[in-house]
Formats: structure tokens, sequence, C-alpha cells
């Protein structure tokens, strides 16, 4: 085997890149927003496909035969928050990495098994998988995070409602004052 099957990547990183971009935002947006997101990566004109860039590159950049999780992992964290935004659900915000090995086995699976046999289509796929597993881990606490912030936003709105209603005590402000039904009046 020459050199390492990760090689096959910072070989055509540009290529994997753009196509990963190109099936991450198509499953995600439709295709006028799609275009744009593909075309317009100035961090202040649009932030989401200029992080998004930033960290797919990251990625791609990290994978290497000396992987270290201490670079990577904060890249992922940010992908899962991004995903925990934008992708409500779960299953497609995986298939982020499953685009990526997909694209990898589409496009290089036969130069991998040319030069590094199935050990090595095996050895990225399993890289993938790994991945996919860090990322989930990051995606699920920050879906419970939004929903934490929205459930305290809820509470909030909702303590409000009864509070002007005079529905609900208030230590500070003390017992509401409720208007007593007089039934001769009504």
């Amino acid at each position: 085997m020459r050199g390492s099957v990760y090689s096959i990547i910072e070989e055509n990183h540009s290529k994997i890149l753009k196509l990963w971009k190109e099936r991450f935002f198509s499953d995600i947006f439709e295709e006028e927003a799609k275009s744009y997101f593909l075309k317009e990566v100035d961090p202040f004109q649009n932030p989401l496909a200029s992080r998004i860039d930033e960290i797919f590159a990251s990625i791609l950049k990290e994978i290497k035969p000396e992987i270290s999780l201490d670079t990577l992992l904060p890249y992922l964290e940010r992908l899962a928050q991004l995903l925990a935004v934008h992708v409500p659900s779960a299953k497609r915000a995986m298939g982020t990495f499953l685009k990526l090995k997909g694209i990898i086995r589409e496009n290089f699976g036969d130069e991998i098994l040319e030069r590094f046999g199935v050990e090595g289509l095996l050895l990225m796929e399993d890289l993938m998988n790994s991945l996919m597993v860090l990322t989930f881990d990051f995606y699920m606490k920050y879906r419970e995070r939004l929903f934490e912030i929205r459930y305290e936003e809820w509470k909030r709105n909702n303590y409000l409602l009864l509070k002007r209603a005079g529905l609900v005590y208030d230590p500070m402000e003390g017992m509401p004052l409720v208007k007593e039904f007089d039934a001769e009046k009504h």
C-alpha cells in the first residue's frame, strides 16, 4: 500500500468539499435557496454557508492517518449546533455523513479498492460512521437545549398571561386582586 487511505481525501479535498456542500444544501433547502447558499459564502452576506464551508473543509482537512479527536471534536460540535437549529430531523441531520460516505464511495471507491483493497474502503467507511456517532451526541445535546429554551419561553409567556388575568400568586406582589362576582348585576 502506498500512503494512507486518507490521502484520497487530501488529494481530492476541493472536489469532495464541493460535492458535500451541494448534497447538504440540496437536502435541506429548496432549489432557489440551495443555489444561493452554494454561490454566496461571504460571512456577512450568508453566515450559514460560510460556517458550513469552514466546518466541512476543516473536517476534511483533519481526516488523516494521525487523526486527533482534540482537533476534530470542536468542528463536529459546531456542525451539530448548526444541524440542531436548521435540521430538526435527526435522520436528516446525520445523513450529512452518509452523504460524505456516498461521495467518497461513488467518486473514489474504485481507486480506494485498487490502491488499498477492501480493508481501505472499510477503514474509510468506519471513520465516516464514527464521525456520525460523535456528531449525533452533540446534536442531541443541542436539540435538548433548544427544547429547554422553548419550554422556558413557553412557561414565561403563560405565566405573564396568567398574572395579567389575576390567576397567579406572586410573592413579590402579594395576592392578586380578584374581582368578586356580583350575582345581582349579572
